[in-house]
């Protein structure tokens, strides 16, 4: 199974690396920088690495159906489920629920191994194309 590296330009880069698999699954492993002062993943971590989970499927997702299409977000719910561990594999997952014109309902969870971290939905308003 092949991986290569998500975009995670801007803020985003303090989360990674994030990779992505062929299988549509986001990936990173816990180091020291992504844990709390209980050396537990801290919370902040998880959301961010969910916002990019969720954004990578509403974009690809608006542009599948309008090429240069843009999104943005208009709520994220976190649940915290479980704690990862340094050294963790986490792997991220989503899947859009519901797809208007304008508007796209995502649920995502993230997983270390088989213990769910945390579960996450969103919606994201559906741009047109840039022009030119």
């Amino acid at each position: 199974m092949s991986s290569r590296q998500v975009d995670t330009s801007g803020f985003g880069a303090y989360a990674g690396p994030v990779l992505r698999n062929d299988q549509g699954a986001f990936t990173f492993e816990i180091a020291d920088h992504h844990l709390n002062g209980a050396d537990r993943l801290h919370g902040g971590m998880m959301m961010t690495l969910a916002a990019i989970v969720l954004g990578a499927v509403a974009k690809e997702t608006a542009t599948e159906k309008t090429p240069g299409a843009t999104v943005r977000p208009l709520s994220l719910n976190c649940d915290f489920v479980s704690a990862g561990e340094k050294g963790d594999t986490v792997e991220g997952r989503a899947e859009v629920t519901r797809a208007t014109r304008t508007v796209l309902f995502i649920s995502g969870e993230l997983r270390a191994g088989t213990r769910m971290l945390m579960t996450a939905t969103g919606v994201y308003a559906i741009g047109g194309a840039e022009k030119a």
